[in-house]
């Protein structure tokens, strides 16, 4: 958690609306043509199905319906036709109330993150992501692997917690704030020396080369994070 000593550590989207794949989309529509076309069978003359079957008791040939050796195969094929595609629907219908029950993936640039409390929101792109996680990965990770705290499992970095701390880091400028210059959970005491920061730097190496633009990014990043991945970020190890 910010607030949360390091000393232990060494210095060193919204979410956009569920999609049906294409290929989804095609695999129904097969289906729906295999079904219209083996209705058209069924009900063609002379094919076995229901037009073309006579009626119970009638005879062809000298033969009784019920021991015509043609119309049992067919019988034998229509069922298992009819089988075939039956399974196959009820497959392809689970797979799409599966999908329908899926989370939505949010597309970066559709994913809000708030940048300051007057109400000044920002969002992301693909690049911008990608570096907010070298530099997150590069200069935080150590102690806050997937958003969580190693020193303090109680406290991580999820939007809750962040929100509770004083003052407020559950926007870019509160956390760029805080890099800057640390202090604990309630906002009482200074604590840069035993927490990476802007302020000691001479005593985090990682920390010399920052610019803000870089404090910026790895803010941006964990604030992205909660909102695409919000039941693991902050989860510690119980995730990672």
């Amino acid at each position: 958690r910010f607030g949360t000593s390091c000393a232990d550590c060494s210095p060193a989207a919204r979410p956009t609306m569920n999609r049906i794949p294409s290929g989804l989309c095609l695999l129904l529509a097969c289906l729906l043509g295999l079904c219209l076309r083996q209705a058209a069978f069924l009900l063609q003359p002379g094919s076995g199905g229901a037009a073309g079957l006579p009626e119970a008791g009638s005879r062809i040939g000298a033969q009784p319906f019920s021991d015509s050796p043609e119309l049992l195969a067919a019988e034998e094929a229509c069922s298992a036709w009819d089988a075939s595609v039956r399974l196959l629907l009820g497959a392809t219908l689970s797979a799409v109330l599966l999908l329908g029950a899926a989370p939505a993936r949010a597309d970066v640039e559709d994913v809000v993150i708030a940048v300051d409390e007057k109400g000044k929101t920002t969002s992301l792109t693909k690049e911008g992501v990608v570096r907010g996680k070298r530099l997150f990965n590069a200069a935080c990770a150590i102690c806050h692997i997937g958003g969580g705290t190693k020193t303090n499992q109680n406290v991580g970095l999820s939007t809750e917690e962040l929100s509770g701390a004083s003052p407020n880091r559950n926007t870019v400028e509160g956390l760029i704030d805080y890099l800057n210059n640390p202090t604990t959970y309630d906002g009482l005491k200074d604590i840069s020396e035993i927490h990476p920061s802007i302020k000691a730097a001479d005593v985090w190496p990682k920390m010399r080369s920052m610019q803000q633009q870089d404090l910026y990014d790895m803010s941006a990043y964990i604030l992205y994070m909660n909102q695409v991945i919000p039941e693991k970020w902050g989860g510690g190890k119980q995730y990672y």
